[in-house]
């Protein structure tokens, strides 16, 4: 559900890996989008769906709000008891915690969002952060989509790994940043410093990701996780804070 750009590629993955898959999008543009790119034709609604052979329902919309509606719609189709329905939105916070409201219904809930881009999405690189009732029967659908599966305890704690990813990678790029700025007023061509960190210690995904204007949809993330959570931590290297403090206090929280 959702032929967005993560939504599509990861569909284009597991077509590629074999699977018969059936796109669903309200956009004409992107159903037609999903022709060229597969041959395959997709619906408009998930009432259009042949559901009697259905396994998984992968839900890639943007918004928490759109991915209640589909889940909601599940009610009213009849998809196959035991069906796993996986969650790829990066919902609000509140909402995911409360995911256990769905446990009575006959198809399985699992949280899953995902980090790595499209690139990732269609390479199978993704990883996938994950809970809920997920058992053996989405192991090889595991697989195809990622490289890496993290396992978290309860709902809740997929959305909260993807949100605090976001803004340690938000703090990423903006540092990326201030230092091609710094390079150039120093006096030093930025394009060279790109260079340099492509394969020194200060570089990094964001890094080799900074021009791809995709990384802006951070801020989205960022601003969603702040309204929840509060004010976020200011990293400010010019004294005000104790840099080996906070590297002792992060160590501490790994248990080391």
């Amino acid at each position: 559900m959702g032929l967005g750009n993560i939504g599509i590629a990861m569909a284009q993955r597991l077509v590629a890996q074999g699977r018969e898959v059936i796109g669903v999008d309200l956009s004409p543009e992107r159903r037609a989008e999903w022709q060229e790119l597969t041959g395959l034709e997709a619906v408009t609604s998930l009432h259009e769906v042949p559901w009697a052979e259905v396994a998984h329902v992968l839900v890639v919309v943007r918004l928490t709000d759109q991915a209640e509606s589909v889940l909601k719609t599940l009610d009213s189709v009849p998809l196959p008891e035991g069906a796993g329905v996986l969650v790829s939105t990066t919902l609000d916070l509140d909402y995911a915690r409360g995911l256990g409201r769905y446990d009575d219904r006959p198809w399985r809930l699992i949280e899953m969002p995902v980090s790595g881009g499209a690139g990732g999405a269609r390479a199978g690189t993704l990883t996938l952060m994950l809970a809920g009732n997920h058992d053996d029967r989405e192991a090889d659908m595991f697989a195809d989509l990622g490289a890496v599966s993290v396992k978290l305890d309860e709902f809740g704690q997929p959305t909260l790994a993807k949100l605090l990813n976001n803004v340690s990678a938000a703090y990423t790029a903006v540092s990326y940043a201030e230092m091609m700025v710094l390079a150039e007023q120093a006096g030093m061509r930025p394009q060279l410093l790109r260079e340099v960190l492509r394969t020194s210690s200060g570089g990094s995904w964001m890094g080799e990701a900074f021009l791809n204007p995709s990384i802006d949809l951070l801020s989205k993330d960022v601003d969603l996780f702040r309204s929840q959570i509060g004010t976020l931590p200011v990293v400010d290297l010019n004294g005000a804070v104790d840099i080996l403090d906070r590297l002792r206090a992060g160590r501490t929280a790994l248990g080391q």
